[in-house]
């Protein structure tokens, strides 16, 4: 129980920290590049034992690790984006309402068993996630930012069930910290050719800043991912998932109401004590 705990408020830590980026006027791309960096070399400082840098082109989990690295990259540049435009509660929502996917893979591949208690605590999960998520009629809403949710569910639907999949079938035990390493490689040389690309095009200068808040960011990454990881070859996803997603979605939307003044209104707070039961009917079928 530690682990996922502390995996929820690591990402709780992540979500807040990109709002700040706003205030604080942070390059999204150079931050999380360099986040990225600090977060491997995280991976190598903790990983006990010597590292064969030939033979992890051969391990079968690192295809999954080069895909999830692409995807990684781009999914928490558009989190970013959506954190900063749509708001705090309204990203967590989008992004952790693809916890159906994974779930129902777990259920439908994995054979995970299903009852009554635990089919009812994500049935109030998902419409915790939409009481959260809902606004006042008479709010208009941009469609160039509507995009953003879209993206969010699928991206964060594919990454999960995809490091589900790797961390049951390919990634064995004491090679955590090389996969998530080999993950965090991959993102860093997405983003880097990103960030050449537009400085040979624009001239667009490195930022102190940026780098600093990167190095902040890779700090939280790390703990998130490797927690992540942990906490996946304990729970089963039909239990992990949706326990982890609605924690983060809570606390996010209650961060953003103390903090960011985002205006919560009762039908959100009615998600938010959804969201605390959902938990419990989970755990309790568990």
């Amino acid at each position: 129980m530690i682990y996922l705990i502390a995996t929820i408020l690591f990402s709780t830590a992540i979500v807040i920290s990109f709002r700040l980026f706003t205030h604080f006027r942070i390059d999204n791309l150079q931050a999380i590049t360099a986040n990225y960096l600090v977060a491997a070399v995280m991976c190598l400082l903790f990983f006990k034992g010597p590292v064969a840098f030939s033979d992890l082109p051969l391990r079968s989990w690192f295809p999954y690790a080069g895909v999830i690295g692409f995807t990684f990259i781009l999914v928490f540049l558009v989190f970013a984006l959506s954190a900063q435009k749509a708001g705090i509660a309204v990203t967590s929502v989008s992004s952790k309402m693809s916890v159906v996917i994974p779930v129902s893979v777990g259920i439908m591949a994995y054979a995970e068993p299903l009852n009554a208690l635990k089919l009812t605590g994500i049935i109030a999960s998902l419409l915790a996630f939409y009481l959260t998520f809902r606004k006042k009629q008479e709010q208009r809403i941009d469609k160039r930012v509507l995009i953003l949710p879209v993206l969010l569910f699928l991206g964060n639907g594919a990454n999960d069930t995809l490091t589900k999949h790797a961390q049951m079938f390919h990634v064995g035990d004491g090679e955590t910290l090389l996969f998530l390493g080999t993950v965090f490689v991959s993102s860093m040389v997405i983003g880097s050719v990103i960030l050449l690309s537009k400085a040979l095009k624009n001239k667009q200068p490195m930022h102190g800043r940026s780098l600093l808040a990167g190095i902040w960011l890779g700090f939280l990454n790390f703990f998130s991912s490797y927690f992540f990881l942990l906490s996946l070859g304990i729970f089963e996803s039909s239990v992990f998932f949706p326990v982890f997603n609605v924690s983060i979605v809570s606390l996010s939307a209650l961060s953003g109401f103390f903090f960011f003044r985002e205006r919560l209104t009762p039908v959100n707070w009615a998600g938010i004590v959804l969201a605390l039961c959902a938990i419990l009917l989970i755990a309790m079928g568990s």
